[in-house]
């Protein structure tokens, strides 16, 4: 496993009660995250929609939200004492989360293919996670999960939804293009470092229109359409499970 050495002393940082809190202000942007993904999750849940589709899609929102408050607080304000080995938790429920918002896209895609084609892309969707993992794990390196959410949530998410829009005019579809365009705002502002000081960084600035991308992914999740039948999905359950 890869190590990276950080002169933390050159990390802008400040002091609560004597402990040391390193990039507050990402930190901060993290937690403003974090609390949409909460809200997106408590909402979904008071809609009491029992379909595994819409189940994942909410699982989404708590992995994100595991995420952003780990990546906020380990990875950010405490890294000096984690390492980056203290970001790897927060990398693994970031992934674990796109993976479900994909799950749940395929979900919603089945009922216009073929069934060969659902079974494909949702076993495709446990490979795909299992070598992200390894990845991430043994290079330490969080351009892996940058790959993993452009395959997860640019490719696979949005070219799904492109194909249900196209086929049903899903109101859900709508709203997640613009997540999927203020998702790659957010990519845009990281990969090219732009930022107005340490004091409000890259980090911060991407991490503006990515809480408004899962904003628009929440409405997204709200106004899916599921176009199967209940019984369908017990066929397919038990297919997967004849399988392995």
């Amino acid at each position: 496993m890869n190590d990276v050495a950080i002169d933390f002393s050159k990390v802008h940082q400040i002091q609560v009660f004597g402990v040391t809190i390193l990039e507050p202000s990402s930190v901060i942007s993290s937690l403003m995250m974090t609390i949409v993904c909460i809200y997106a999750f408590v909402h979904l849940n008071k809609l009491g929609r029992a379909h595994r589709m819409y189940k994942q899609i909410q699982y989404f929102f708590l992995f994100m939200g595991i995420a952003t408050a780990i990546g906020g607080i380990l990875g950010h304000g405490f890294l000096y004492m984690t390492g980056m080995r203290g970001k790897i938790p927060g990398w693994f429920a970031s992934m674990i989360a796109v993976a479900l918002f994909e799950r749940a896209a395929i979900w919603h895609i089945k009922p216009l293919l073929h069934r060969r084609g659902g079974l494909f892309l949702g076993w495709l969707n446990y490979v795909e996670l299992a070598i992200f993992f390894v990845l991430a794990f043994v290079t330490l390196n969080f351009v892996v999960v940058e790959i993993h959410a452009f395959y997860g949530l640019f490719l696979m998410l949005f070219m799904i939804e492109l194909y249900v829009y196209k086929k049903k005019k899903d109101p859900g579809s709508r709203d997640i293009f613009i997540a999927t365009f203020l998702g790659a705002v957010s990519a845009g502002f990281h990969a090219l470092k732009f930022s107005f000081g340490p004091w409000f960084n890259y980090n911060d600035i991407s991490h503006i229109p990515m809480a408004l991308s899962i904003w628009y992914y929440f409405q997204g999740a709200r106004h899916m359409v599921f176009y199967g039948e209940e019984k369908e999905e017990i066929e397919e359950i038990k297919q997967e499970m004849d399988i392995s």
